[in-house]
């Protein structure tokens, strides 16, 4: 009890530049490759952290908000090959999303990426599905999102927004968003522009608490008409040349506030936050910093966070050691 409070008069006295709280680890490194964890908090109250292992993805779980997970589970269906994409030597299973449906079950989203460029160009990333209605025990068979025109679509990188009529709106990190309606197989374009008429690629699109949709790609977008129009926001977080934002993670609070969960490059050491409380319509300038000494990866993958309750928020990071979480009193970032 001590130790925690000295900690967080320290916090205090630093403005929010560490955390009150100690990292757990979820998986022992040392880890490489496309790790690449995604968060999630079901309908019962059960955390769910996702990410690679080998050619498959495994799922941890934890029932006290964070303090314990359990040992790395296989989701079998996540490694196998789908019908439409042929067999090559040079394939890899490529992890994307975790999210939760509005109907409570789980919604887990990967790639199986197969490549034969180097015998006759023959390359294909088949977006898939899995469905849990279970808090993450089991896993329903997967399902395949497209192909359109006879390509697959790629990368789902940071969420699937649930949209009208059971449909799911997905960011790609190619081409333009996509609604996919699963009951039905098809696949529809979402016109998402700037003012201007580009049309750009989108990391994530999320919804507020209060319906205000936000779009994040080479600079963040604002509808409060369910997408009919869009305005740039003037965001902290501006992306460096060649990066889309893909290291970064917007996160939606009840109360109507928007937190950002970012880093910058391979080097990228600590957590970055910064905090919007009117929907993502203004944005605290300078970011909040947490864990400034610690690697955590941030090139083409973010840190994930998702809202625990009123207080606190769980994020989930990796570097060589390990996949962690770190549970975060809101206070701390805004």
């Amino acid at each position: 009890m001590k130790r925690t409070l000295q900690k967080l008069i320290l916090c205090l006295a630093l403005a929010g530049n560490c955390s009150a709280s100690e990292p757990v680890q979820i998986v022992k490194g040392p880890i490489s490759g496309h790790v690449h964890p995604s968060i999630a908090l079901s309908a019962k109250g059960t955390l769910l952290v996702a990410f690679k292992s080998g050619q498959i993805l495994k799922v941890s779980r934890s029932a006290d908000r964070g303090a314990n997970w359990s040992g790395p589970k296989a989701i079998a269906t996540t490694a196998n090959r789908p019908a439409s994409v042929r067999e090559v030597k040079r394939y890899e299973v490529y992890p994307g999303t975790l999210d939760v449906l509005p109907d409570d079950r789980l919604l887990l989203t990967w790639n199986y990426i197969a490549d034969d460029r180097a015998k006759d160009k023959y390359y294909e990333r088949a977006l898939l599905y899995s469905l849990s209605e279970d808090d993450g025990t089991n896993w329903s068979d997967q399902g395949l999102i497209g192909p359109v025109n006879k390509k697959h679509l790629g990368a789902v990188r940071h969420n699937v927004l649930p949209w009208k009529d059971s449909r799911w709106l997905l960011a790609l990190r190619v081409g333009s968003p996509r609604i996919f309606d699963p009951r039905t197989k098809t696949v529809k374009v979402f016109p998402l522009r700037e003012p201007d008429g580009k049309q750009h690629e989108f990391q994530q699109i999320i919804r507020t608490a209060s319906g205000v949709l936000l779009a994040m790609g080479p600079e963040l977008l604002r509808s409060t008409d369910d997408g009919l129009a869009w305005s740039p926001i003037d965001f902290p977080v501006s992306p460096a040349r060649r990066d889309n934002l893909e290291g970064r993670f917007l996160t939606p609070l009840k109360n109507g506030g928007v937190v950002v969960t970012w880093g910058v490059g391979h080097k990228n050491k600590g957590l970055h936050f910064n905090y919007s409380p009117n929907n993502g319509k203004t944005w605290n300038k300078e970011p909040v910093v947490l864990l400034p000494d610690t690697p955590i990866a941030a090139r083409y993958y973010s840190a994930r966070a998702v809202q625990l309750d009123t207080g606190h928020l769980g994020v989930v990071y990796m570097n060589r050691t390990g996949v962690y979480f770190l549970n975060v009193t809101l206070d701390e970032i805004r």
